[in-house]
């Protein structure tokens, strides 16, 4: 989803404010270049999947199609901002480390540099997202990452670990405060709907969806595509 993805990134758009030119490794379709052109931010992709290449050039984006740390190799440019959006989790800890030997080495000084990753704290992420991508290595944990940017030299200055905190509120089964109760006669298969409300009840507490709803949605999404297809087919 192009939109949500962009009001995603929007939000690291103020970090390089003033930048002489970005770099976005692995910039996918071009989403983050189109915010900085946006903000008239000087920026350039690099992407090694020729078809999306050839897609992000045509609106008239800067974008070199090549493997990022081949790139990075052969590259004697510097930048004063450098995003690196989900693409450490498609590395090995070794590649890991080569890239951030790279990518030191291309930033300037006193220069800002990126990294998004996938939460790996977040059961939801674990269970339905993560292992979607077939060239997903591992999660990374924020821990590590913070600890391998300071042993090249990086400077940690925010954190979004700061403002979301990752714990997990204790689940209740006390009823609210103000609640009144009053006894009724149990109606047939009471302790079916009670057992399913505490089900309903954990899982919203570990941020989960119940798998009746995802199928649900995704029909609802299918009907849409498939109503979306008969309409264009009439317009045709």
């Amino acid at each position: 989803d192009r939109t949500w993805n962009r009001e995603i990134l929007a939000e690291q758009v103020g970090f390089f404010s003033g930048c002489r030119k970005v770099l976005d490794l692995a910039c996918g379709s071009g989403i983050f270049l189109e915010l900085l052109a946006e903000r008239g931010i000087p920026a350039l992709g690099v992407e090694r999947n020729q078809e999306v290449v050839e897609w992000v050039r045509a609106q008239g984006w800067e974008v070199i199609q090549q493997d990022v740390l081949r790139f990075l190799e052969q590259s004697q440019e510097t930048y004063d901002g450098i995003l690196c959006s989900h693409f450490l989790e498609h590395l090995s800890f070794a590649d890991v480390l080569r890239l951030f030997e790279l990518l030191v080495s291309r930033l300037e000084s006193q220069g800002t540099v990126v990294f998004i990753l996938p939460n790996p704290e977040s059961i939801r992420m674990h269970l339905f997202g993560f292992w979607r991508d077939p060239e997903h290595v591992r999660f990374y944990h924020p821990e590590l990452i913070e600890a391998v940017c300071q042993h090249y030299g990086l400077q940690v200055v925010h954190t979004n670990r700061q403002e979301e905190p990752f714990a997990i509120p204790p689940l209740s089964f006390e009823a609210s405060k103000g609640t009144v109760a009053r006894s009724q006669p149990l109606a047939r298969g009471w302790w079916k709907e009670t057992v399913r409300g505490v089900y309903f009840r954990l899982l919203r507490t570990l941020r989960l969806t119940p798998y009746a709803d995802v199928v649900g949605l995704e029909e609802r999404l299918r009907q849409e595509r498939v109503a979306m297809h008969d309409s264009l087919s009439t317009w045709s």
